[in-house]
């Protein structure tokens, strides 16, 4: 059969991997192709498809990395560096070589996106002493040396992004809108937002499933978001970042066309449904300019800006903070599950001494920790953890409305990925079961992670021989799927018929917040 119309084959475990290292690692690494380059001959020579992020996670567990890290390059260049392992001393010194120039073009391609040179105020000058010469008198100095307007005219769309989203994040803290007097227009926006990324996320796993026609329905009923003029309309701090960082997780996931086609949609709603002279305005126009290749370096550079931001304006000591820090962990795993998180994670310690023991930030930190544990292969220690969740959880519970259970299910979810990848079953089914109990009270928002769930857990069940369980999780993800096919056309028969509940009207910049209850968040 012809290649281009042989049906794709989609690996789904690691024994089907196996069977296609050694073709990868001689395309990828003894003829050092990039990465790119060998998806697409897998693809269309050899009818192999997985994701880009799917790859990646194949080629840390091969020990395929083309490059070494700096010091450890400088060491072998230098001739101390550690044991080669039997490999050709020659060939890691070229190694070594390759990686240090590679890291050298990448500083300098860094150094070149900054526009704005910084510049150093002058020292004081000592005090003289004081004498009776008597001077002409001169105009005070401004002591504010203000740059011409001209100097912020940035043409670079990344740096135009930041330079917005900066505005942005000041002009949410001048209206005191932060997560601390929260109205119905912000969860209503909130709510909204979770909705594109629940639907985002689903599209994703359907088609990574083979359900091709259910994913683009899923990412048709995305679009279908942007009928909502509350949509973004929130001054939550979250929605940016978030925003920035789901679009970013379709285009890495190979769905390039799509992550543009929402970047667009972004774009098109603040056109129609903000004032020109908002911030808000500014920043969610710039999604529409964004190159789709550019979104995880640039989601970097924004997490670090927005931070900073916070940081200058609030406490230092506000658990505001602290929920910024575990959010922006949370976005960098997904992208890296061994990523280096100094940066941004506190220790457990630290958020029980700032926050309190039974806070619900305190649940989340520990759960993230234990994922950690897992990933680094320390079981007993993420099983002790988890032991923690459940008292704290307790303790919480008997308080309505103390803690996101939303947010939970998700924590849970993300620990049964990672027990699932490393093989713990057992493990991994209890989280996953975990998950369904807290995220089933939303129907809407929780469809595409119940999918996930009965998926992952289908796979479990079979490949542990439970004939009872493979029953149930199929049942499930059937009903489940017809449940999303249902909604779909629903949305579609009444696309005519949409009327927005509230007048279409561009919202001014000064709408402020009125006190309501909190409720705390992710949308991812």
């Amino acid at each position: 059969m012809d290649p281009a119309t042989r049906p794709l084959f989609r690996p789904r475990t690691d024994s089907d991997w196996e069977v296609w290292r050694p073709l990868f690692t001689r395309l990828y690494k003894e003829e050092n192709r990039p990465l790119p380059e060998v998806m697409r001959i897998l693809r269309d020579q050899h009818s192999f498809w997985a994701s880009e992020k799917m790859f990646k996670n194949r080629i840390k567990a091969w020990k395929l990395r083309k490059y070494l890290k700096e010091d450890e390059a400088k060491m072998i260049v230098e001739g101390e560096g550690p044991s080669t392992n039997g490999a050709d001393p020659e060939d890691m010194r070229e190694r070594a070589e390759r990686s240090l120039k590679r890291k050298r073009a990448r500083q300098r391609a860094q150094s070149q996106l900054s526009p704005l040179p910084t510049t150093t105020s002058p020292l004081p000058l000592p005090p003289s002493p004081t004498t009776s010469v008597v001077v002409p008198w001169a105009p005070p100095r401004q002591s504010i040396v203000l740059p011409p307007l001209d100097r912020f005219k940035i043409t670079d769309t990344m740096e135009r992004f930041l330079l917005d989203l900066r505005r942005w994040t000041h002009s949410a803290f001048i209206h005191g809108s932060w997560d601390s007097a929260l109205s119905s227009q912000h969860n209503d926006g909130r709510q909204a937002s979770r909705l594109l990324s629940s639907s985002l996320t689903a599209g994703i796993n359907l088609f990574e499933n083979g359900k091709h026609d259910l994913a683009f329905k899923e990412w048709d009923r995305a679009l279908a978001s942007f009928k909502n003029p509350r949509l973004f309309e929130s001054w939550y701090y979250e929605i940016p970042m978030s925003l920035l960082h789901e679009v970013g997780r379709v285009a890495h996931s190979g769905h390039a066309p799509i992550a543009s086609l929402v970047l667009r949609n972004v774009k098109d709603w603040a056109h129609k449904y903000l004032d020109p002279q908002d911030s808000r305005h500014a920043l969610f126009s710039d999604f529409g300019d964004l190159d789709v290749r550019q979104l995880r370096e640039l989601y970097k550079r924004a997490a670090r800006s927005m931070f900073d931001g916070l940081e200058s304006r609030i406490d230092k000591q506000n658990k505001l903070l602290f929920e910024v820090r575990l959010n922006r962990a949370l976005d960098l795993l997904w992208y890296d599950p061994m990523a280096d998180l100094s940066e941004w994670l506190p220790s457990i310690e630290e958020v029980d001494k700032a926050i309190g023991p039974n806070s619900a930030l305190s649940v989340y930190f520990l759960l993230l920790q234990a994922y950690r544990d897992v990933a680094q292969d320390q079981h007993g220690q993420a099983e002790d953890l988890c032991n923690q969740v459940q008292s704290r959880l307790e303790e919480l519970q008997k308080v309505p409305g103390s803690i996101d259970l939303w947010r939970v299910g998700l924590a849970y979810r993300r620990l049964g990925r990672m027990q699932h990848s490393k093989e713990r079953y057992p493990e991994a089914r209890r989280s996953f079961n975990t998950a369904l109990r807290y995220v089933s009270g939303d129907s809407k928002l929780s469809r595409s992670v119940l999918i996930e769930i009965c998926q992952r857990q289908q796979a479990m069940s079979s490949a542990m021989n439970d004939a009872g369980d493979v029953f149930l999780w199929t049942q499930m993800l059937e009903r489940l799927e017809q449940q999303t096919q249902a909604q779909v056309e629903e949305i579609e028969d009444d696309d005519e018929e949409f009327k927005p509940a509230m007048k279409k009207q561009r919202l001014p910049p000064s709408r402020t917040a009125s006190p309501a209850p909190q409720r705390r968040g992710t949308w991812s």
